[in-house]
């Protein structure tokens, strides 16, 4: 046990949770990069030139999807490396042998996944508005409702649905340690559930509005 707010708490279950939050954290930085490589193609007449290279619209934004994916996954495992090494030092003289449980890689595995959705849905949200400042204005109006906890304190049934929400219920979320970090608005695996429908959604729906639309 140790204290966390003058509460005393299982210092091993907060373990992991902290493992989650050392990925979850630089997360919401990773909008940034989502609504950029989207953003790349509507310069000026940047996706009418995409498009000759690559005629079929479908494919130029699979390819994107998943170059943008194997990016994130990279920065992310360098993320859980150093999120690993200074695990060790913390508990290298308590229990060092918690880095190759199960739990970590759970956790680990979740936060590279978050760094990915929140990466490829606001690339969708900048592939349907066309702009990479609105992208970003979008995503970063949710981490707003989300750090802010304003529409928690409204409707926290509502809060569970919107996508950082989910990502924080669905990472940080101890269940065994229920008072242990922020006010969670749902369980892990809707949190989980509801990240993976805003992803599919939105990169759908991207892509139809894309196939749509003129190439300028």
């Amino acid at each position: 046990m140790h204290y966390y707010f003058e509460t005393p708490v299982n210092a091993e279950l907060d373990f992991y949770s902290t493992i989650g939050a050392a990925i979850f954290n630089p997360g919401i930085l990773f909008p940034l990069l989502g609504a950029t490589i989207a953003g790349a193609e509507f310069r000026t007449g940047q996706l009418g030139v995409s498009l000759l290279a690559v005629p079929s619209r479908t494919e130029m934004v699979i390819s994107k999807i998943i170059a943008t994916t194997l990016y994130t996954v990279g920065i992310g495992i360098v993320y859980a490396i150093m999120s690993l090494v200074t695990a060790y030092l913390m508990v290298k003289d308590w229990q060092p042998d918690l880095l190759w449980s199960p739990g970590v890689f759970l956790q680990i595995s979740g936060g590279i996944f978050f760094l990915v959705a929140i990466t490829l849905i606001t690339l969708g949200f900048t592939l349907i508005t066309r702009r990479t400042l609105l992208g970003i204005l979008i995503m970063g109006g949710f981490i707003g409702l989300t750090m802010s906890q304003a529409l928690a304190l409204i409707s926290p049934a509502v809060d569970a649905w919107t996508p950082i929400s989910a990502a924080r219920n669905f990472i940080l979320q101890e269940p065994q340690l229920p008072d242990l970090g922020p006010p969670f608005s749902s369980s892990n695996l809707m949190g989980g559930m509801v990240l993976m429908l805003w992803l599919i959604g939105i990169l759908i729906l991207s892509l139809i509005l894309l196939k749509r639309r003129d190439a300028r």
